[in-house]
């Protein structure tokens, strides 16, 4: 899911929507009294007198909502009662953030919280309430999905939760809120998307009667966040399944009880998912449900037939017919032969006739939708049904309109949706554009790399034409409006596929100094919030850490031998111990990876201070992660690449300490990510790669059996054990299979090889060429280091450093050409888009950082460039397991 709040305040790089420069109308009560202050924190302003809340830490919040065109009446009205009650409240700062909070894709726990009231008891808190719903009487909002409603105001909200800012950080470095029952027990402030009291609180604004006697006790209530599973049935029809969910409302596989018939449905929330205005979503239902009408007849067969338009509750739900099939981007994915290995070039024929036929069907759909005189508008693969048959239809006309309209609403896909500067006199560039997007993404998903550099695409196709002859017309349709051009003013170009073919080492050196030269110039050492620009990942965890962090980047810069920009360690080593209490204790999101990279550079004091803090954490102490992203396994490597600095065997003793407490396998499930995951970072992957460096430095075999079971395991969870190159689910319950570095196939390698040079173990040197084959592809939706093209080369390199193999090191190679679809000039350099590809990153996750790490290690290889301590194997530090 694109994290859209990051990306609507910077053109160039992912910001947190607050820092936006246009905020549109600001907010502020009128009448301040005397003696009120106002504080601005994120996208909210604070209200308070003195010590309103002094000794008050949690109780029960009141929320207000306010629909569209409403806000500064709701937020004056409540202002007044609260001055006049004396009760502190926040309130939404601008309309910026009222709008993007209120649209459809914005997180479902946070919509509707336009005021957020603080009561110091339950008294105060019903007082308010009451005053509240009658001052209010008349108005409507969004309702609160975290909340309940109080008695039958349409705008008041109240739920318990923590008062003042209290949380702890997680193994993945993110923040989880807390809140203090009445009995003084610490838990989990749920905020998800269903009301919920804590163990042992009683709601006091219900009236609840005493059951009678022999009535039937009521169903036990459901744990927050628990799906339901029974299915829901009303006005007619049996929801069987929920396909989507947004805070919008959602979309449903159903069965109409009269007739037994599958029909699709979705729901529109009220006041929600605002658009173009004061437009919500149930506005977009009736236009689409009119839509459809009209079309029905005047083009039948072309648009989903609708059904019923219906009102329920506060919600409303159109009935369609439903749509046999998988989306476009479903069946690319199936289909697309470059995401396979060992694929000929028959089959590369059979796809693209596939797809030009495909393409056909959808421009005659559209031929027809203009005919009957409408725009389609939002023409995307995810509103694209294919059938078994190939058939196409087209689905979801929310934004279709009549082309004759006075105005054009743009409501788009990220990729599909023309730029301003395209769109003229002819409103069918909106179609035009999208079907051409749709041709694209057939041929390889480079929509936001093709926006900036047009002229990456020249490498995509040259990749193409290495596997199969590509039909000419197909890609025209492609890069329709993706036409060459220069690079930006100073910016010097790139090679072209022809020139990088000819001599790859020196376009790729090139390409890594180019890299190096734009990350120095990224550097911003006075920023408040980070040095380097991150993803959104940084901004929930912390700027400073390995994966999302400077330390990250300073990383991959010094490996690439490069002076780090002035001020930036000073500020890596000043902000760890300002925040030393708040960041967790992991390898990647935590002290341990910051600890690794100042002892890099001399700093050992630093260094020890940060791993004690690790060592001392809850997280730790309490065995509650075991993964090398954030747990015990990332701070025992962490110890032993100190030692490599110090020599100091309590380091390596430590280690030792930690991975004798893991638990028995069977128990490392909840020890790991979330819901059993797999891979380097999150699963049973990465405690076998520590368990294999500690053996490697203490010259100790203990251990090593239990790796190479542990690695079994994970061979077990491939996804098809027959195939060719071996991919793996995410987790238990996600099943994308990935060849990627921080999960998939590529991890796997990265363990698997060494464990192949250290112990004989038939399954895991068999499995190797078959993880390796996964690796080789060029073919990813992604640059970056851990989960993307950037990774698996890096894989390759590895295997080729660890083992000499020369087609591993040829593979590498050409999976670095494959870089050139994704890079982009600058004045500065070369820069890389970071995570979802929506804006620049110098992370080393998705960013820049980890394309410089790739690059140099292919090009100057050397060890432990990623967190491994290989160069210490045979130092054989005398632990108390090897006494």
């Amino acid at each position: 899911m694109i994290p859209f709040l990051y990306v609507v305040a910077d053109k160039e790089f992912y910001a947190p929507l607050e820092t936006a420069r246009d905020r549109g109308e600001v907010y502020r009560p009128a009448g301040v009294p005397d003696g009120w202050a106002g504080t601005e924190s994120g996208i909210w302003t604070m209200w308070h007198r003195g010590r309103q809340l002094r000794g008050v830490e949690d109780g029960w919040k009141v929320h207000v909502s306010a629909r569209p065109g409403r806000q500064q009446h709701v937020l004056d009205t409540v202002a007044a009662v609260c001055f006049e009650q004396d009760v502190a409240f926040k309130h939404m700062s601008c309309s910026l953030a009222y709008w993007w909070m209120h649209h459809k894709q914005a997180a479902r726990q946070q919509s509707g919280k336009f005021v957020a009231a603080y009561p110091t008891d339950v008294e105060a808190a019903r007082a308010l309430m009451e005053r509240l719903r009658t001052e209010l009487d008349g108005e409507q909002g969004p309702f609160v999905l975290t909340d309940r409603r109080y008695r039958d105001s349409r705008t008041v909200h109240y739920r318990y939760g923590a008062y003042l800012p209290r949380d702890r950080v997680n193994a993945d470095g993110t923040y989880t809120m807390l809140l203090r029952r009445p009995d003084g027990v610490v838990e989990e402030d749920h905020r998800g998307v269903s009301f919920h009291l804590p163990e042992g609180v009683v709601d006091p604004f219900v009236k609840r009667r005493p059951a009678a006697a022999g009535t039937k006790a009521a169903a036990p209530r459901r744990k927050a966040g628990t799906p339901r599973t029974e299915p829901v049935t009303f006005h007619g029809y049996t929801f069987e399944e929920a396909l989507q969910f947004s805070n919008a409302g959602g979309t449903y596989r159903a069965r109409e009880l009269a007739t037994g018939r599958q029909v699709f449905i979705k729901e529109a929330r009220a006041h929600t998912g605002v658009a173009h205005g004061e437009r919500t979503a149930p506005d977009q239902l009736r236009s689409e449900h009119h839509t459809l009408t009209a079309l029905h007849a005047a083009a039948p067969g072309l648009a989903p037939q609708p059904l019923e338009l219906f009102h329920e509750w506060e919600h409303d739900y159109l009935v369609t017919e439903f749509i046999e099939g998988e989306t476009l981007q479903r069946w690319m994915v199936a289909h697309q032969p470059m995401l396979g290995t060992g694929r000929l070039p028959h089959e590369f024929d059979d796809y693209y006739a596939r797809c030009e036929k495909l393409l056909e069907r959808v421009e005659s759909a559209l031929e027809r939708l203009h005919a009957a005189g409408y725009l389609f508008v939002d023409v995307s693969p995810g509103n694209v049904m294919v059938g078994e048959d190939d058939s196409v239809r087209l689905v979801d006309f929310e934004a279709a309109q009549r082309a004759d309209a006075d105005e054009i609403l743009v409501m788009g896909t990220p990729g599909y949706s023309p730029p301003p500067e395209l769109v003229g006199d002819d409103r069918r560039i909106h179609d035009d554009f999208g079907l051409a997007g749709l041709a694209l993404l057939l041929l390889g998903p480079f929509h936001q790399s093709a926006r900036r550099n047009p002229d990456a695409l020249a490498h995509l196709r040259g990749e193409l034409l290495e596997r199969a002859p590509l039909p000419e017309p197909l890609w025209q349709k492609a890069v329709r409006f993706h036409p060459p051009r220069a690079a930006a003013d100073g910016a010097l170009p790139l090679p072209s596929p022809e020139e990088v073919a000819a001599d790859p080492l020196r376009h790729l050196a090139d390409l890594r100094d180019r890299t190096a030269d734009a990350l120095v110039a990224m550097a911003e050492p006075d920023h408040p919030d980070r040095v380097f620009p991150t993803i959104a990942d940084g901004y929930r965890t912390n700027t400073q850490c390995l994966a999302y962090g400077s330390a990250g980047v300073l990383h991959a810069l010094t490996r690439a031998g490069r002076a780090l920009p002035d001020g930036a360690l000073e500020r890596l080593r000043t902000d760890a111990f300002d925040r030393i209490d708040r960041l967790g204790p992991g390898l990647m999101a935590g002290t341990a990876g910051i600890a690794w990279v100042l002892a890099d550079h001399g700093l050992l004091d630093e260094a020890r201070d940060l791993l004690a803090a690790a060592d001392r954490h809850p997280l730790i102490t309490s065995g509650a992660s075991a993964t090398l992203f954030g747990g015990s396994s990332g701070l025992a490597l962490a110890h032993l690449a100190v030692y490599g600095h110090t020599r100091d065997a309590a380091h390596v003793e430590r280690a030792a300490e930690l991975a004798a407490a893991l638990p028995s396998d069977a128990g490392l499930a909840p020890l790991l990510g979330a819901d059993d995951a797999t891979g380097l970072m999150h699963g049973r992957t990465g405690i076998a790669l520590m368990l294999q460096q500690l053996a490697a430095v203490t010259g100790s075999d203990d251990g090593l059996e239990r790796g190479v079971r542990l690695l079994h395991a994970e061979l077990d969870r491939a996804t098809d054990p027959d195939a060719p190159g071996l991919a793996f689910p995410i987790s238990a319950t996600d099943s994308r299979s990935l060849p990627y570095l921080y999960s998939g196939s590529a991890s796997m390698a990265h363990a698997v090889v060494r464990y192949t040079r250290t112990v004989d173990d038939e399954r895991l040197a068999q499995a190797l060429p078959r993880l390796l084959a996964s690796t080789r592809t060029t073919y990813t939706a992604m640059s970056g280091l851990f989960q993307g093209l950037a990774g698996l080369g890096f894989a390759l390199a590895e295997q080729a450093r660890l083992t000499g193999e020369r087609s591993a090191r040829a593979d590498a190679v050409r999976g670095a050409r494959g870089l050139f679809k994704f890079a982009v000039p600058h004045p500065t350099g070369v820069r890389f888009l970071g995570d979802q590809l929506m804006r620049f990153s110098a992370d080393l996750w998705s960013g820049s950082a980890g394309i410089l790490l790739f690059l140099t290690q292919l090009l100057d290889p050397a060890p432990d460039p990623l967190f491994t301590v290989d160069a210490l194997s045979g130092a054989h530090a005398r632990t108390p397991a090897a006494r």
